[in-house]
């Protein structure tokens, strides 16, 4: 099924370019997998990770540094420090000799280089079976945290850098971040279909593919979509059609 329930970012340590573009290809069959930076030394990986809060980090637990080598195991303790929570550490190398020190940090797995596809999809499919449910989202204005079940949003839009949710409801709650930001933390259900909204999926009812709009349950507001991502929502009618959406039984009206 195209729309995986949950989306993850990663960044890649690795100082040979040869290795970040083979993990990258096969990746790119998990679209619910998206890179938010790549780093080749170890400064820059510390201010990745910290900025872009990863869930998973690809690193080789040896960057080379000139002519010499450079064990990458330091990154950890140091991201430690200014982090509550931390992402899942994967190492990788060419050899197991550094299997004993990936344990001593507590990395999440170690994988052989060259990499190869199933040993890559065993790792993630142990990832992905310890992560929790998605249920809610936690929004804070100014002072104020708010939590929202993730099935009471019926859509999203961008108002400038802040970001308007439109609830089962009636009601709307305001977000002091931008549409961006949502579309990695809310499960795939969720898609981009103009610049400035997202919608819930299972919500859809009608699609005007005439007018470039859809309606949703819940409100009377026709939400647009951007001319260039017909082609999305055509899929997103054909996954209705095909049944795929098991947990959702409906019928999409088209005109």
């Amino acid at each position: 099924m195209l729309y995986s329930s949950k989306k993850y970012k990663y960044v890649i340590v690795d100082s040979q370019i040869d290795a970040i573009n083979k993990l990258q290809q096969l990746l790119t069959k998990y679209s619910n997998y998206s890179c938010v930076g790549i780093a080749r030394n170890r400064e820059d990986a510390i201010n990745l990770i910290i900025d872009q809060l990863p869930h998973l980090v690809f690193f080789d637990t040896e960057l080379t540094v000139g002519i010499t080598k450079q064990s990458s195991f330091t990154i950890i303790p140091e991201v430690y420090q200014f982090l509550k929570w931390l992402p899942q550490f994967i190492a990788m190398n060419t050899s197991t000799a550094q299997s004993y020190e990936a344990i001593k940090n507590g990395v999440f797995d170690y994988i052989l280089k060259p990499l190869n596809y199933f040993d890559l999809k065993k790792t993630l499919m142990r990832f992905e079976n310890k992560q929790p449910d998605i249920r809610s989202i936690c929004l804070k204005s100014f002072t104020e945290y708010r939590f929202l079940l993730v099935d009471d949003i019926v859509y999203l839009k961008a108002d400038n850098n802040t970001t308007d949710f439109y609830l089962k409801d009636g009601t709307m709650v305001t977000s002091f971040k931008t549409l961006k930001t949502f579309e990695t933390n809310l499960p795939k259900i969720f898609t981009r279909i103009h610049k400035s909204y997202m919608i819930n999926i299972k919500y859809i009812t009608k699609i005007h593919f005439s007018k470039f709009q859809c309606s949703l349950k819940y409100t009377n507001t026709l939400v647009p979509f951007s001319k260039s991502l017909k082609s999305k929502m055509v899929e997103i009618k054909n996954l209705w059609s095909n049944g795929n959406f098991d947990s959702y039984p409906q019928q999409i009206k088209l005109t």
